[in-house]
């Protein structure tokens, strides 16, 4: 009898134990995917370039002063100076034509192209910067692609509103699926709470071994379900190259990190809860 009891007490907690695993690993993949679109995002707006074309005029030490200028704006990630001769090279690549030899000379004016950091390409600071650098004499001119950014900011806004719905809703069902594999799995042991309390224990004496039980399961659960990431993390880093999760190491600490005290919080409140609801009702009920 209690070799079948103590099996059935390994099955509950295997089961337990497999549920919230899989549970913390859907929602830490969510997560980590969910992040991952925002750094897709981040790295296509830091490649949009705000061109500034300077005139013949310009001389080479007011180039070099306002290269100097712009990397000292707080907004820009990178600059690349793109010579008349260069700007050259490259459109006869594109077009795959040789066109200074029917044109007789160089159009293409001397650029440089600031790269902006992720947070400042938005259309009104994008609109100052060529406002700030177009007064400037010896510029002809400042272009960027505004619909491109324009298209891109609003897109981002739906993007971060559809994020957050479907992280809210994996959190509610994480939480219901935990509760309801502790709640079956404090079930099988409501007649040990209830004798428990028949001969005088305390209901925190009760609750204390569920809970800490859980909370060891719950642990766990966390460490199988990171290591399942890991996997997945090191899988998609040797077949997707584009996504470079291992360069945000810090971020998937903190991902590992919330996952493991997430599971240690969410079973023991569900845990608490659980024998709390066999301490109230009477014996009756139990069957």
């Amino acid at each position: 009898m209690s070799k079948n009891k103590n099996r059935r007490l390994l099955s509950s907690y295997f089961f337990v134990t497999i549920s919230i695993s899989i549970v913390l690993y859907v929602m830490g993949a969510f997560f980590l995917l969910a992040f991952n679109a925002k750094k897709i995002s981040n790295d296509f707006k830091e490649k949009i370039p705000v061109s500034i074309y300077l005139k013949d005029s310009a001389k080479k030490i007011e180039t070099v002063q306002l290269q100097k200028k712009i990397n000292l704006k707080d907004y820009t990630k990178s600059l690349n100076y793109i010579s008349k001769e260069k700007g050259a090279e490259i459109l006869m690549e594109e077009i795959e034509e040789n066109f200074l030899e029917f044109l007789g000379a160089n159009p293409i004016l001397n650029s440089i192209d600031i790269y902006l950091k992720a947070d400042f390409v938005k259309s009104d600071l994008l609109n100052e910067i060529s406002n700030e650098f177009s007064a400037i004499t010896f510029v002809d001119e400042v272009r960027y692609d505004a619909p491109l950014v324009s298209l891109i900011n609003e897109n981002l806004m739906k993007i971060k509103f559809w994020v957050l719905v479907f992280a809210s809703f994996f959190l509610i069902i994480s939480i219901l699926i935990i509760n309801s594999s502790i709640r079956l799995s404090i079930f099988s042991n409501r007649m040990i709470i209830k004798t428990m309390q028949l001969v005088g224990a305390t209901k925190k004496f009760i609750r204390k071994p569920f809970i800490n039980t859980h909370i060891y399961l719950g642990i766990i659960s966390s460490f199988i379900a990171i290591f399942l990431l890991s996997i997945s993390i090191y899988y998609l880093e040797n077949n997707f190259m584009d996504l470079n999760l291992i360069s945000e190491i810090e971020i998937i600490i903190g991902l590992f990190l919330c996952i493991l005290i997430f599971s240690i919080v969410i079973t023991s409140f569900c845990t608490y809860f659980a024998t709390q609801r066999f301490l109230k009702i009477k014996i009756e009920q139990l069957y």
